[in-house]
């Protein structure tokens, strides 16, 4: 097991929403980290609504640990699956495996979090220990947070929403999206897409560089060479060309990663050596105040340079790994 956790901003955001709990759970989580990486928990079973797993402390019996978290009922996961179908982005993201970036936000409207908020969480352990969270549950949410990072399906799962069932929500309604919703966002000249031609696209209108993008590096390089089958060609490639997908990506992820230009700015520079960092993080490290570190944040995410991920007391800012010009 890596000994790594928040690999992703997901199972990153799942640490933070347990720190923005409180200070019980604050000062919890660092011995229940140390439990985690020495390979502690084991038997891990995430259902809706609940997370079980078996803790191995000071005593030759492993200690129990249960957490549970409320799911959301039909009307509520209905009312999500729509918000998330509406947008285009969210769908196509979640479609690829992905969870997208600002699901927060698209489900506050709902009135929801996938992550735990206040007064939600009910845990319990079979240590002696009177204190809860005890440290054998903040090793399991450690643990938890790595199962997110691998797959960000759990999420919805612990709130009752398995992959299977939330894909083909999704698909039902983006599907039921009417033609003149769609027409509303669309811009006056947009070009139908069934009259899009692959030649066309190097004449199109508008200049390329007005697009922000916000890569991420690939969780699986060699995905989409598998879903293709064994290439027809001589056996025993395979493997090499899933290797050299893997390595390519990995030397495009660092070729795009490198530092550049924007490092000349203080803030990106601060916000790049302690990553992700809330707003008051960076008004200490740079001594100034924070309502000027928030208004040039807002400033650094509008031209692409900063992201933001969660919101309110969880909100962490990240550097984007590509800069506009």
């Amino acid at each position: 097991m890596s000994s790594r956790f928040g690999l992703t901003w997901w199972g990153r955001r799942w640490i933070a929403a347990l720190e923005a709990l409180g200070a019980v759970y604050a000062n919890r989580l660092p011995r229940g980290r140390t439990y985690a990486r020495r390979g502690a928990v084991a038997d891990l079973v995430i259902t809706p609504g609940q997370v079980t797993a078996s803790v191995h402390g000071s005593r030759a019996r492993p200690y129990r640990v249960r957490i549970q978290l409320p799911v959301f009922d039909d009307a509520t996961w209905e009312r999500v699956t729509t918000a998330l179908a509406t947008e285009l982005r969210h769908a196509a993201a979640l479609l690829d495996g992905r969870m997208p970036e600002d699901v927060d936000e698209a489900l506050d409207a709902c009135g929801v979090s996938l992550f735990p908020r206040p007064r939600e969480l009910a845990t319990s352990c079979s240590c002696p220990d009177y204190a809860n969270p005890c440290k054998h549950v903040a090793a399991v949410h450690y643990v938890l947070a790595q199962a997110f990072d691998a797959d960000p399906f759990l999420l919805p799962t612990l709130r009752g929403r398995d992959q299977a069932a939330l894909l083909a929500g999704l698909r039902a309604a983006r599907s039921g999206i009417s033609e003149p919703a769609a027409a509303t966002d669309a811009s006056s000249d947009a070009v139908p897409l069934e009259k899009l031609a692959a030649r066309e696209l190097f004449t199109a209108r508008g200049e390329l560089a007005a697009i922000a993008v916000h890569p991420r590096p690939a969780a699986d390089p060699s995905a989409a060479l598998r879903r293709l089958g064994p290439p027809p060609t001589a056996a025993g490639v395979t493997d090499t060309l899933l290797g050299m997908a893997t390595a390519a990506a990995e030397t495009a992820w660092s070729l795009l990663t490198q530092p550049d230009d924007a490092d000349a700015d203080p803030l990106v520079a601060a916000l790049r050596a302690c990553e992700p960092a809330t707003s008051a993080e960076l008004a200490d490290a740079l001594g100034l105040p924070i309502a000027q570190i928030r208004a040039r944040l807002a400033a650094l995410i509008a031209d692409g340079t900063v992201t933001r991920t969660g919101h309110a007391r969880a909100t962490r800012y990240h550097t984007s790994p590509i800069h506009p010009r």
